[in-house]
């Protein structure tokens, strides 16, 4: 006898929140819920939030005449925790209160195990997380930062990433867990993670990666250092210039890839070569990662909405071609890859780990 699950999917980010509902991995229905900043930001932080995004929730829930009843699970987005591994946490009193940690970095998917958490509970059926942007399980020697005190933490697109690399895995009949591959996800942030025994090894992050069209990426310490202290900047401008005005932004005003593509058509030679520096950089992240893999890569995977970019995708491949073999899935579900992860929970395919 088949079994049948109903899992519903929130994906909170800092100005929507996306929810989709599906019954054995067939979407019933989604629906993004769009929120006015300055109302969120009257809220407070982004715990202050929650009640307001729940009852959105429910109200949607409700709209869509869908009974709770029928849910088998709720899994929400992973939050920023350091040391959390790959895969699903169920969860629980404990990982809610480690999401609101102040240490931790403030974060909208955070708010994914509260979420998840709050409409489960009453039903008494099991919430998850899955494949948080901190789900990774760096080698010790990859920890290493280069100063004693500061250990390097892996932080990437996580769950677009594996989720891709499942799903490679599939189309060519193997198992993911028996794969090197490493995958670059490519959206208004950049990262590119090596993944190794179902495992993300090494990464290239935000902070320390390739720029992208709204993100420095690694800047020469030095450098970064004297702008830091110029006095020009205070300290949430200077985060803002890493994460929201870096990259093409910072160069040619626009983060939409095929505004680039149709400035350099019109013969800008600087969006041309800005828009070739940011392949260059995510080929040399490319060929990082093939070194935690120790050159044994079965396929470099190219995901994201500018892997929709051909001009992108094969400048990288220009660079980074002596890699190994090139697949391009472009896009990304995060909502579906959240619920193939609490399908696979729930018929025992994997570990829904305890924080």
């Amino acid at each position: 006898m088949t079994e049948n699950f109903d899992i519903l999917a929130i994906n909170p980010g800092s100005t929507t929140t996306k929810i989709a509902v599906f019954h054995n991995m067939e979407e019933l229905f989604s629906e993004t819920i769009t929120h006015d900043p300055t109302e969120l930001k009257e809220m407070g932080g982004i715990f202050g939030q929650m009640p307001f995004r729940e009852n959105l929730i429910r109200e949607v829930l409700s709209q869509r005449n869908y009974d709770v009843k029928n849910l088998s699970a709720v899994v929400g987005r992973g939050g920023m925790i350091v040391g959390l591994h790959g895969g699903g946490y169920k969860v629980t009193p404990k990982l809610c209160e480690a999401m609101r940690d102040p240490k931790n970095p403030p974060h909208a998917s955070s708010m994914g195990a509260e979420l998840a958490y709050k409409i489960a509970e009453p039903l008494k059926i099991p919430s998850f997380i899955y494949d948080s942007t901190m789900g990774c399980e760096l080698s010790n020697v990859a920890k290493i930062s280069g100063l004693d005190g500061l250990e390097r933490y892996g932080c990437c697109h996580v769950l677009n990433s594996r989720a891709q690399a499942i799903n490679y895995a599939k189309s060519i009949d193997r198992k993911y867990k028996d794969l090197n591959l490493i995958v670059a996800h490519m959206g208004g942030g950049i990262t590119v993670s090596a993944h190794q025994n179902g495992s993300v090894i090494d990464d290239c992050s935000y902070d320390d990666g390739p720029m992208s069209p709204e993100r420095t990426g690694g800047i020469p310490l030095v450098l970064w250092t004297k702008l830091c202290f110029s006095g020009k900047y205070t300290e949430a401008e200077a985060e803002k210039l890493i994460s929201g005005q870096g990259g093409m932004m910072s160069y040619l005003g626009v983060t939409d890839c095929r505004e680039v593509e149709s400035m350099i058509e019109k013969g800008d030679k600087k969006a041309a070569l800005v828009y070739e520096a940011m392949a260059y950089q995510i080929a040399k992240c490319i060929a990082e990662m093939s070194v935690a893999l120790k050159g044994m890569v079965d396929a470099v995977i190219l995901t994201g909405g500018a892997a929709h970019s051909k001009l992108l995708a094969d400048m990288i491949k220009e660079y980074a071609g002596h890699i190994g073999s090139f697949v391009v899935m472009p896009g990304e579900d995060e909502l579906g890859a959240l619920a193939a992860g609490a399908m696979r929970i729930l018929k025992g395919e994997e570990e829904g780990r305890i924080y």
